[in-house]
C-alpha cells in the first residue's frame, strides 16, 4: 500500500476519471476511493481501499474500471512492483515520464529525455520506434531525509 504521506507530484488531477465512460455506481464508488490513494498503486491496493468504503465490489470490476480510467488518460501505468503494474493518477496530455519513490510511492512526471537525435540514431540502425516507455525509481527528498540518503 502506499506511504500515506505519499503525493501525486505534478500528475493528479482526477476530477474526470472515466472520461465519456459509463459510470455505474460500482463505478462511482471506486472513482470516490483513486483520489484517496497517494502516489503508485496496484490493482490489488486499489481493491483493498475500495472494499473496505464498499464491500462486495470485486477485483474484476476494478480491472475494468482501472482500464476505463487508462482509456480516459486519467491513470497512467507507472512501472511494476512485485510483479504487479504500478498506477498512478495522472492527468498530463503531453508525452511525458515519471518518477517513483520507492520509499513513499510519490510519483512525479518528467519531460521525456528521448531526442530526435536518438530517433535518428534508432533509424540508422534500422528501426523503426512505434513508442517507448521510461520509468525512474528512486528516493525523493523527503524519503532520502528521513533515511538519511
Amino acid at each position: 500500500m502506499p506511504h500515506p504521506d505519499a503525493t501525486h507530484g505534478d500528475c493528479a488531477n482526477t476530477t474526470t476519471l472515466y472520461g465519456r465512460a459509463r459510470v455505474s455506481a460500482q463505478r462511482a464508488a471506486i472513482a470516490e476511493v483513486v483520489p484517496l490513494m497517494r502516489g503508485a498503486f496496484t490493482a490489488e491496493d486499489l481493491h483493498r481501499a475500495v472494499a473496505a468504503h464498499t464491500p462486495g465490489i470485486g477485483l474484476a470490476t476494478i480491472y475494468r474500471a482501472i482500464a476505463a480510467m487508462q482509456e480516459a488518460g486519467a491513470l497512467a501505468s507507472v512501472g511494476e512492483r512485485d510483479g504487479s503494474a504500478l498506477l498512478a493518477a495522472c492527468a498530463r496530455n503531453d508525452h511525458h515520464h515519471h518518477l517513483v519513490c520507492t520509499g513513499c510511492g510519490r510519483v512525479v512526471g518528467i519531460e521525456c529525455p528521448i531526442d530526435e537525435a536518438t530517433l535518428n540514431a534508432a533509424e540508422r540502425e534500422g528501426h523503426l520506434v512505434t513508442s517507448h516507455q521510461i520509468v525512474l525509481y528512486g528516493l525523493c527528498s523527503r524519503c532520502r531525509q528521513r533515511e538519511g540518503a
